[in-house]
């Protein structure tokens, strides 16, 4: 790939993977300092971050993919499964995180937990 001026983004691609790990323990470490926050917001953000996982997979893996599709003259496409499972994750977190929201909306105010 060298040879034929491509690159697989390797940076990028660690990056991506640091940066998520380091955002999941950031939520882990805000729930164990804060007392006050509450569990359906930790659970929010945590399945928020699960939704970006996919389309930011897709940003830091296509360069990755061009590169392959332009030094072999093939499909740079994700062929392995994980990536699929990724996709699949981040999908049913956002129906997660779409319903658990349109259930706290839907709760009376006066059963809602008081906000700190």
């Amino acid at each position: 790939m060298a040879s034929a001026n491509e690159s697989l983004a390797v940076p990028l691609v660690l990056a991506w993977a640091v940066i998520g790990v380091l955002l999941a323990g950031l939520v882990l470490m805000a729930a164990q300092r804060d007392p006050g926050l509450r569990v359906s917001t930790v659970v929010r953000i945590n399945l928020l971050l699960l939704v970006l996982a996919a389309p930011s997979h897709w940003f830091a893996s296509f360069p990755a993919g061009m590169g392959i599709a332009d030094t072999f003259a093939t499909t740079g496409g994700d062929h392995t499964p994980w990536g699929k499972l990724l996709y699949l994750v981040s999908a049913v977190a956002m129906i997660v995180l779409v319903f658990i929201t349109l259930l706290d909306r839907r709760r009376p105010p006066s059963r809602r937990p008081a906000r700190p």
